[in-house]
């Protein structure tokens, strides 16, 4: 029922409605700072929702306005630097040792999801060969299906450690699957080569000794939440950058938005000057009917230069005292009497842009 649900819920409503959009755009509300998903999952439901013609002019804007921000977070600053995931560090602890994952082969050792996640990381920074092994062997055999590599059978994961770079391991295993005495005799025959062993796996599945082997390299999971906690740390540092650009941004905004307020009675001041003009020319084409078409095109160019300029105040200051709470009322009101305009139902603003932008975000908030 609704009383279940209300102590769970909060509110927000105007600038703090905006700002906390864009700040979710910017990946500033992100359980991990910087998480580059949560644009694309805002960038998706803006498309969902105009796609099904439930988004108006001011939630439209509001929403481009939204992913500008994400996407200048990311740009101008580094809050979406380096990667965020224990993939990620994975990559880099391993770039780390080799310089160049292309050609590296790798052997994910249990196929859980957080195998499968590093190992995806891993094969999109440019890894050849994927081998898994699973004590069921059902389940390695659908796992190196998704990464495009090839099962093996558990127990002969022992003797391909000689052929491999990279081993990710994440059993179930209540002891070390991996030990010193099992790698030491695969040593001489790597001649030398870089072997990296990444145990995400709790309790720890690969022996703390085997890192103590010349040229092995053996990274646990507080290895990679180290990594993780330096990221972290530089993306900690851009933060008030970021809150500047949501507050710049959330400016931007509601000046368009209070602009909207000036837009028919602009409208309807440009229509009353436009007809005044061609009223005006009617009656001195038939007053001058021998002008030659060049003529009247002259006329045409200095009438509408004229009125143009007898505007160009007008305009200017409705369009400030719209951007002004102080003003905005009684001068809005005022410019309405003065120049004698009806403002109707269907002079009010009723255009809804529907660009896509889901590849590009043009920063088109000008709404006269």
């Amino acid at each position: 029922s609704p009383s279940d649900i209300l102590p769970h819920l909060y509110s927000l409503n105007s600038a703090k409605a905006a700002s906390h959009l864009f700040r979710v755009a910017a990946g500033l509300d992100s359980l991990v700072l910087g998480e580059p998903q949560i644009l694309k999952q805002v960038r998706d439901a803006y498309q969902i929702a105009t796609e099904n013609r439930t988004v108006g002019q001011i939630l439209h804007s509001l929403f481009r306005a939204s992913i500008t921000t994400g996407k200048r977070a990311r740009t101008e600053t580094r809050i979406g630097s380096g990667g965020f995931s224990i993939g990620h560090a994975a990559v880099d602890l391993a770039t780390s040792v080799f310089g160049d994952l292309s050609g590296a082969r790798v052997m994910v050792l249990g196929a859980g999801k957080m195998s499968e996640l590093t190992a995806r990381h891993l094969v999109q920074s440019g890894v050849s060969v994927v081998m898994v092994a699973n004590r069921t062997y059902e389940r390695a055999e659908a796992l190196a299906g998704r990464l495009s590599g090839k099962a093996i059978h558990y127990d002969r994961f022992p003797d391909e450690l000689q052929n491999t770079d990279i081993v990710i391991s994440s059993t179930a295993s209540p002891i070390h699957v991996v030990t010193q005495q099992m790698v030491q005799p695969v040593l001489r025959k790597r001649r030398g080569r870089p072997l990296i062993f990444i145990d995400i796996a709790v309790p720890r599945d690969i022996e703390p000794s085997v890192g103590e082997l010349p040229n092995v390299f053996r990274y646990d999971i507080d290895d990679l939440h180290a990594v993780l906690d330096d990221i972290g740390k530089d993306r900690q540092s851009e933060i008030s950058s970021v809150e500047a650009i949501v507050e710049e941004e959330v400016k931007k905004f509601f000046d368009w938005k209070s602009s909207l307020e000036a837009v028919p009675i602009v409208t309807l001041l440009r229509e009353k000057h436009e007809t005044i003009r061609q009223s005006e020319l009617t009656r001195l084409r038939n007053q001058l009917p021998d002008l030659t078409d060049r003529q009247w095109q002259c006329i045409e160019a200095a009438t509408r230069s004229m009125i143009n300029r007898i505007a160009k105040d007008p305009v200017e200051k409705i369009k400030g005292a719209a951007l002004s709470d102080s003003q905005n009322a009684m001068v809005l009101d005022a410019a309405k009497h003065i120049f004698a305009l009806e403002i109707t139902e269907t002079a009010q603003v009723t255009e809804t842009r529907t660009e896509s932008v889901f590849t590009d975000v043009p920063e088109e908030r000008e709404a006269i």
